[in-house]
């Protein structure tokens, strides 16, 4: 049973996932450089990783939905 899934969605997911590891594991390295506290650089990559979930659910609700509000009023 094909689904059909807008190119775009996909792309974004495929973003969104790839940043999902990026930016923490760069965060995390990138602070451990200046600092030698773990916990610093742990807690901010855990920040980053919230912004990057963060961006995610505004982009998500931001997604135009007039496709699907069309097609149920046709049913």
């Amino acid at each position: 049973m094909p689904v059909d899934v807008a190119p775009g969605v996909i792309k974004k997911l495929m973003f969104f996932t790839a940043a999902m590891v990026i930016c923490p594991l760069l965060t995390f390295f990138s602070i451990k450089q200046f600092t030698t506290n773990t916990i610093v650089s742990g807690g901010l990559a855990a920040l980053a990783a919230n912004l990057v979930l963060i961006g995610y659910i505004v982009v998500a609700f931001m997604e135009d939905t007039t496709d699907v509000k069309a097609e149920s009023k046709k049913d």
